[in-house]
């Protein structure tokens, strides 16, 4: 391609150099820009070097941040850019990736596009430099397609109209002998359910917008709508629209804003209950952000689908048992638990009653995502009478089988960054499971008989405070600090152990639960309920609206529901407790403590209470992480020396 070297004129706060390049028919001036740190921001060098030829592209640092392509923060140079941006007729594209790399952690996006005239395509960061800071690559695209104003910005739902479909949709006759037609009959309701949701949802489009000021919502959807439309059309009516609609969307913010902390400050009383929510406001930050690059296997991956299937890898090994426990003993509950579900349960179905289902589907929070159905906690709400008695037929089917729908296991993962830790690796992200809210519906419906047979026979270890109710971690850390400072009024001194279990609700060992169900006395039906909740489980990784493939789940609780807390609860309700050695428990945080007169003596009972622990979490595959445990010693007294702890080998110092 011919390139002509251009002279530019003086520039003030920007280094640049250009070229003319041969686009279609005409000429189109590429300039590479960079704008120190240090610099103040010049108007003049942007306008000047657009207007220098008609169709202009600036590429480049222009040290200007902006929470719109990814950057942490808005800097002062953006928010000039954008107040030029609003009075002129260029455009700015920019990747979604880091462009710079900094050893401290802190990557953004530094380089954009600012183009006039001229329609780019998408800016995407490129690896082939081993550098820092990445270069960006875009396409001149010279034909520009016209689009129309149809573009969906906004939806709303007609519930009559929904309660009237979803009536006419739902298949009277209900003929479930097997699993296989319970997985049928489930695919066909949630079908039913969510095409009458479709065709009861409208969409507002673009040209559906009046004279009238809509709300602020839709004036951000309205926005990003029309720019895009001028990126493409070039039509000066859209640019028009652009800086009326981002004016507006400026002075209703700062109207909302001001009325919004007047009503907070007239109202607010001097107590501690009402500052506090004010405070806290004054004092918010930015949340995590997701990670725009994934370190995987091999290298960085900017791309949402590569991202996806990257952390689904690092899931699929993450939800895996660890292989600690004895062969024989292994064998030994695989063998029972298999011989217990081939166990024909004589005692009559547990059934469910419409009047318990409608008190559940109240209990459900309508602002939860759904899953991979699409159906929304809200349809739920607006069953009419048909639907809901077909729900509650299928439930009370599905528990006379003891079998958990195969459609309603499947999850859809999203992760978020895990606070401290670099979100580039995989390892670092916590996933979240959005689950079927129908399928939600019925966990909530097999707990219900859960909790009935654990508190009739009161099975939970009184030193549990995890997910119970009238308990908190505060009730334990009180329990705690009371032992403490009670024996220090005996001259007792306390040691405590507390110990992490290294991902304690993924590698749930499958078996081993439903062998501790069972010996629970849970009803066969119930148990192999439980053991069709859990087994043959799949998920997938949404990044940027991207899946990855889907993965089975070896090991573990799908996190997301109610339903795992509690299981998880029974998986660790034997954890040993040995004779002079206090255990508290939180779910899976475990602590361990013991009191006497003499430090020796302490350590002794600690120790024993530890190797008892080692012990059980290898006979069911637990593993204790010994880098995050931590031993402290309360006491009145000076102590002339420090005493160590054995765990797995490790010194753990008190």
């Amino acid at each position: 391609m011919p390139l002509n070297h251009v002279d530019l004129p003086p520039l003030i706060s920007v280094e640049a150099t250009g070229v003319c390049i041969p686009v279609g028919n005409s000429e189109v001036l590429l300039t590479a820009v960079y704008k120190s740190p240090g610099r103040a921001w010049s108007d003049p060098d942007i306008t000047g070097l657009l207007s220098f030829r008609r169709k202009s592209i600036l590429a480049g640092d222009l040290n200007a941040k902006h929470q719109f392509w990814n950057s942490g923060v808005s800097n002062p140079s953006v928010l000039k850019l954008m107040d030029l941006f609003d009075t002129s007729d260029f455009e700015i594209s920019a990747p979604q990736c880091p462009t710079h790399y900094s050893p401290a952690g802190n990557d953004d996006v530094l380089d954009i596009v600012v183009h006039k005239n001229i329609r780019v395509s998408d800016v995407i960061v490129s690896d082939i430099l081993d550098s820092d800071h990445l270069p960006i690559i875009f396409n001149i695209l010279d034909h520009v397609k016209i689009r129309k104003l149809s573009e969906p910005i906004g939806k709303f739902t007609d519930w009559e109209r929904f309660q009237s479909l979803a009536s006419e949709l739902i298949s009277p006759k209900l003929e479930i002998n097997s699993g296989v037609e319970a997985d049928k009959a489930a695919r066909d309701f949630a079908a039913s359910i969510a095409t009458a949701y479709k065709l009861s949802t409208s969409k507002i489009t673009l040209s559906d917008i009046n004279n009238e000021l809509p709300g602020l919502d839709l004036l951000r959807k309205y926005k990003q709508r029309l720019r895009k439309l001028w990126q493409e059309t070039r039509d000066p009516a859209c640019k028009t629209a652009v800086n009326w609609v981002t004016k507006s969307i400026r002075r209703m913010t700062r109207k909302k804003a001001l009325e919004r902390w007047e009503t907070n400050i007239a109202n607010a009383e001097v107590t501690p209950q009402s500052i506090w929510p004010i405070a806290k406001f004054l004092l918010k930050r930015d949340g995590p952000r997701a990670p725009t690059a994934i370190h995987g296997s091999h290298g960085l991956t900017f791309y949402p689908s590569e991202k996806a299937n990257e952390i689904a890898d690092c899931l699929e090994m993450q939800y895996t048992p660890h292989d600690l426990c004895d062969e024989n003993h292994e064998q030994r509950v695989e063998a029972r638990v298999q011989a217990l579900l081939e166990i024909v349960d004589d005692n009559p179905p547990q059934r469910i009653r419409p009047c318990d289902v409608q008190e559940l589907i109240k209990s459900l929070k309508l602002k939860k995502a759904c899953g991979i159905d699409g159906i929304p906690s809200e349809c739920l709400r607006h069953f009419p009478r048909r639907p809901f008695v077909h729900l509650t037929h299928l439930f009370n089917h599905w528990l006379r089988l003891s079998h958990f729908p195969t459609t309603w296991k499947e999850a859809k993962v999203i992760t978020l960054p895990k606070p401290g830790k670099d979100p580039k690796f995989p390892q670092n992200l916590r996933p979240i499971s959005l689950l079927s809210t129908t399928g939600k519906l019925f966990e909530k419906v097999i707990l219900k008989f859960l909790r009935k047979h654990i508190e009739e026979r009161g099975l939970l270890n009184a030193s549990q405070f995890g997910f119970r109710a009238r308990q908190s971690t505060t009730l334990q850390c009180m329990r705690l600090a009371d032992h403490v400072t009670l024996n220090f009024n005996n001259k007792m001194s306390t040691a405590a152990v507390f110990l992490d279990i290294e991902k304690a609700f993924d590698t749930t060992w499958h078996s081993g639960f439903l062998c501790k169900l069972s010996n629970l006395e849970f009803s066969n039906s119930l148990t192999k309920l439980i053991g069709s909740f859990l087994s043959k489980r799949k998920f997938r990784v949404s990044v940027e609206g991207e899946m990855s493939t889907p993965r089975e789940m070896q090991a573990g609780v799908p996190q997301g529901s109610v339903l795992p807390l509690t299981l998880f609860n029974l998986y660790i309700n034997d954890a040993p407790q040995t004779h002079g050695v206090n255990l508290a428990l939180f779910a899976d945080d475990t602590c361990l403590y013991a009191t006497d007169r003499k430090e020796g003596f302490i350590v002794r009972k600690l120790q024993r209470g530890l190797s008892s622990m080692e012990t059980w979490c290898e006979r069911w595959n637990k593993k204790i992480n010994e880098d995050k445990t931590q031993g402290i010693y309360f006491s009145r007294g000076r102590r002339p020396s420090e005493s160590c702890l054995t765990l797995n080998g490790r010194n753990i110092p008190l």
